[in-house]
């Protein structure tokens, strides 16, 4: 993958090219089939993934929730920050081309890059505050664990 290609990822719009050089070293290939699950609800969350071409679909056994992923795409952000596991399964719908970013290898881009780690966290940042906005305005939610929401 090429830094050019890192650019139409939001995440990494950002960055300067010699970044973008350096981060594109660190992804690992992965295909994915159609019907291939990439990773299970429950399973650690320990990547990044960037989807170049084809579709995966993110569903939430618990919520019955499905989300299409397609070129341009990325799964699981929060993966680069915090140690957790996967809300849901990934499947791949068509044939599928994937970069993984895993936490270990972003963790010594940011040792090395720390202002375009914090760059990435503010766009991940911005990212979770926008899906937060788009679930409050749809539903009733709580963050009070004694008042469960309607």
């Amino acid at each position: 993958m090429s830094a050019a290609q890192l650019k139409t990822f939001t995440l990494f719009a950002d960055l300067g090219d010699a970044e973008r050089e350096d981060l594109a070293e660190l992804l690992e290939e992965r295909e994915l089939s159609a019907r291939e699950t990439l990773f299970g609800e429950g399973d650690e969350a320990d990547a990044l993934v960037l989807v170049l071409s084809g579709c995966v679909e993110i569903e939430s056994p618990r919520s019955g929730e499905r989300l299409s992923i397609g070129p341009g795409g990325a799964i699981g952000a929060l993966a680069l920050f915090s140690v957790g596991l996967r809300e849901g399964a990934a499947v791949g719908v068509a044939e599928s081309d994937l970069r993984l970013l895993r936490r270990e290898d972003f963790l010594r881009f940011a040792e090395d890059h720390p202002r375009a780690a914090f760059r990435i966290a503010a766009a991940v940042a911005a990212e979770v505050a926008q899906h937060a906005r788009a679930a409050l305005s749809q539903r009733s939610v709580s963050v009070d664990p004694s008042r469960p929401a309607e």
